[in-house]
């Protein structure tokens, strides 16, 4: 599994496109920083708006942001595996050997799964549904109140975990 994975990592070589294109590293940043923005704008504002922020807006308004969320973190995904798998052309090291070593980024990637699931738990329950039909004023369920606090808090975590990927590099 080990060399699998340590070939499927680097290849294609993103590593020497990287190298190559000087631009591409900062460009990937860019990126990853405009997700993080999509996501979190989108995301956070409908988690604040179900903690009881903008009680005067409507959830259905704030629920039509998830999509650009969606969208922001498909584009810190992309770009954060050039981040991985091109982090030979900034350090001596195998993508696998900085994912098996790095703990910011093991913690990173921990707090994605945790937001994950914090997601399907938000379905599961029927809490989707269930603030689908509040509208202006109206307070959120607790169990939705107590999943959108778990949100904001694993996105901020991948967020910090993040900036401190390349102190363990």
């Amino acid at each position: 599994m080990e060399t699998f994975l340590r070939t499927w990592l680097e290849w294609p070589s993103v590593a020497a496109f990287v190298a190559r294109y000087t631009w591409a590293w900062p460009l990937g940043e860019t990126f990853h920083f405009f997700g993080i923005i999509l996501l979190i704008g989108g995301v956070g504002l409908f988690d604040l708006r179900l903690l009881g922020v903008a009680k005067g807006l409507p959830v259905a308004t704030a629920r039509r942001l998830l999509p650009w969320g969606v969208t922001g973190f498909i584009l810190c995904v992309v770009t954060g595996f050039m981040f991985v798998a091109g982090v030979r052309a900034n350090v001596p090291a195998s993508p696998y050997d900085v994912i098996k070593s790095n703990p910011w980024l093991q913690l990173k990637f921990l707090f994605i799964a945790f937001a994950g699931l914090n997601l399907l738990t938000f379905y599961l329950t029927g809490m989707d549904r269930a603030v689908d039909e509040l509208g202006a004023g109206d307070d959120a369920p607790r169990l939705a109140k107590v999943i959108a606090a778990a949100s904001l808090f694993f996105w901020l975590g991948v967020i910090y975990f993040g900036r401190l990927i390349p102190e363990a590099l």
